[in-house]
């Protein structure tokens, strides 16, 4: 079935969406309702199910969660070649946006524009991220009700030790996967899984050889971009220290973008000297106005180290490690997930997410409304995606223009 769906879906159709996501995902882990109402209920190309498998994966590696969901999402679709084609086109929005805002910084140094913009957009984005815990949450748990009590739990406390301790996510993240498997292991409240679900090896077959040439084949555009970095890596120095600190940036940012800010900042600023505290400081405002991960600020970085070319290899860099990851590992947790031991994990994991994203969402508050004029844009936002389900692009359009006449 799976594979049938993936030969219907062409690469231009992916290159569309996954552009006009990349385009509208603003929000951090707001950008998660934007693509389920893309990919799961605008397309049905994966249903609900198969999109929280995916965020539940994404959670446990490296790098900007966003970019994992949308990579699997097109490894599960079209394969290697879906996954990188969807990253590529989802990343390429923010990436241009944030290189041309880099141009203008660090030419005229003139950010007052930028600073209008981020203040309506701040309080926009608050009204995302609520509209993402609306959005997940009724996926998550269907009714507010009794039944759902340990899902409820798991999320407050791991709601509180995020918001009041500042525990690190990937610690609250291990957390909610132990909670959910004492509260719902036990008790046998998990997928039952057929036998054919906990096969993990395939009997040799006929077919096996030619199988493996075709995903040999599949793996061809990354085995060429591979090859293109390990030249980059050999004969230009500059861009090799530029890549190999972005690539271990990337390896170690658990716990998705903002979590990341204080190891770019150790790497950029202390050990490397290329940016100053003002200009990491812009650097990451100017990450904030465009859509998509945070960790898109390598960019901003890049830019500043060695022009364009600095931006691209920065970008690749930071995103290389993850996307290894999730060709190495996805296939066993498709099958993994089956087991009723990691299936309740995953429940605690999902549940955790939203107390997750509720903390996000207040700080976010905190910080974004703080007069009256943010509070009308943060209103306005929030009325027209739960009220009347506008667009979020139209949204992201309304609050720039509203940004220029009101602030």
């Amino acid at each position: 079935m799976e594979e049938a769906l993936s030969q219907k879906i062409s690469l231009k159709d992916l290159i569309k969406v996954s552009l006009y996501t990349g385009t509208t995902a603003y929000g951090g882990p707001a950008m998660f309702a934007q693509i389920k109402k893309k990919f799961v209920t605008e397309k049905k190309w994966i249903d609900e199910k198969e999109f929280l498998d995916v965020i539940s994966f994404a959670q446990i590696l490296p790098g900007a969660t966003g970019i994992l969901v949308m990579a699997c999402i097109g490894y599960k679709l079209r394969d290697v070649t879906g996954a990188l084609v969807v990253s590529f086109f989802f990343i390429l929005p923010t990436f241009l946006t944030i290189t041309l805002l880099s141009y203008l910084y660090f030419n005229f140094r003139d950010l007052t524009f930028v600073k209008s913009l981020f203040t309506g957009l701040g309080a926009m984005v608050v009204a995302l991220l609520t509209n993402a815990v609306v959005t997940l949450g009724k996926t998550i748990f269907p009714k507010f009700s009794f039944r759902y009590y340990k899902g409820f739990l798991i999320a407050a406390l791991i709601f509180m030790f995020s918001f009041w301790l500042r525990i690190n996510f990937v610690y609250l993240i291990i957390d909610a996967g132990i909670l959910g498997f004492l509260s719902y292991y036990f008790t046998g409240e998990y997928d039952e899984v057929t036998e054919s679900d906990n096969s993990f090896l395939h009997p040799f077959n006929k077919d096996l050889i030619s199988n493996a040439a075709a995903r040999l084949a599949n793996y061809s555009i990354f085995i060429i971009a591979n090859l293109i970095i390990l030249f980059v890596l050999l004969f230009f120095p500059a861009l090799r220290e530029l890549f190999l600190s972005f690539m271990k940036i990337g390896t170690l940012a658990f716990g998705g973008g903002f979590n990341s800010i204080p190891l770019i900042q150790h790497e950029t600023i202390s050990i490397h000297h290329w940016l100053t505290m003002s200009e990491f400081r812009d650097g990451i405002a100017l990450g904030q106005i465009t859509p998509g991960p945070v960790l898109i600020t390598s960019a901003f970085i890049g830019y500043k180290v060695y022009g364009f070319i600095g931006a691209v290899t920065a970008t690749v860099a930071i995103f290389t490690p993850s996307l290894v990851l999730l060709f190495l590992l996805y296939n066993v947790h498709a099958k993994l997930t089956r087991l009723p031991v990691i299936n309740v994990i995953m429940k605690g994991i999902l549940a955790g997410f939203i107390g997750l994203l509720v903390s996000t969402t207040i700080h976010f508050g905190i910080e974004s409304l703080f007069d009256w004029k943010t509070w009308l844009v943060f209103t306005l936002s929030l009325i027209a995606l739960l009220k009347f389900k506008i667009d979020p692009l139209w949204i992201i359009i309304a609050a720039v223009i509203i940004s220029v006449f009101l602030f």
